[in-house]
């Protein structure tokens, strides 16, 4: 029998890079897998169910774990992955900006944890999905690297408030991943493989992650193999903070 066999699964940000190959993974693994993004849905997969969400319309939300409770009545699995970057140096940074980075990446992980919470029994089980920027500072980079550390406060807040539920949440911070977002902050002008080799350099690995290699660790902490695990932060970052 697969690993996750009969159970039901929301994935967000699963239309392209980690989200994405997260939830084929499950999906490969047996699960029922509502994938969320703002693209527009194309029916993939058998057990994949794309909807269109936005994770900062509290009722496109609502709406998503309506339809869940309606035809499954429960909800194993939750993955908070859909994240925005934020760039752009302090002296420019405007309210807006950052709010709107602050919408996605934190609010709409609370919104989504908030509404799946009548849908979640004993054994359930969040993951979020931070970044190794909550840990280390990017220059530029200040709307996301404070959101992603915000992630971490949710993530240990809400595994104490709901252990006595038998509810696990933790926390994944990956790296450099091979995703679009890697491809346009490389570029293809006369520096594109210089900025490469930088970002490749900053693991100790010597490399760029796969969306894959992502999806594992995560589909680890879903898994009853992490029965003991909450309130947990995971780095799959190839040595980066090791490096600092």
């Amino acid at each position: 029998m697969s690993r996750f066999q009969g159970r039901i699964a929301v994935v967000t940000g699963a239309g392209q890079g980690i989200g994405q190959a997260v939830a084929q993974r499950l999906s490969d693994d047996g699960a029922t897998v509502y994938a969320v993004d703002m693209a527009a849905p194309s029916e993939s997969d058998a057990r994949l169910r794309e909807r269109r969400v936005d994770v900062t319309d509290q009722e496109q939300i609502q709406t998503l774990f309506a339809e869940i409770g309606e035809v499954h009545g429960r909800l194993d699995m939750l993955v908070n992955n859909a994240g925005i970057p934020g760039e752009g140096a302090l002296a420019g940074l405007t309210v807006e900006a950052w709010n709107k980075v602050f919408a996605v990446n934190v609010t709409g992980q609370m919104l989504m944890c908030q509404a799946a919470l009548p849908l979640l029994r004993s054994g359930s089980s969040i993951v979020n999905v931070s970044s190794v920027a909550a840990h280390i500072g990017f220059a530029d980079r200040a709307p996301y690297c404070a959101s992603k550390a915000a992630v971490l406060g949710l993530t240990r807040a809400l595994a104490v408030e709901l252990a006595s539920s038998n509810i696990r949440v933790n926390c994944v911070c990956p790296g450099t991943v091979q995703t679009p977002w890697i491809g346009r902050l490389v570029g293809t002008d006369e520096l594109s493989d210089a900025r490469l080799a930088s970002m490749r350099s900053r693991q100790i690995l010597n490399r760029i992650g796969e969306p894959s290699e992502i999806a594992s660790v995560i589909a680890f902490l879903l898994s009853d193999d992490a029965s003991f695990v909450t309130g947990s932060i995971f780095m799959a970052d190839g040595g980066m903070l090791t490096a600092r």
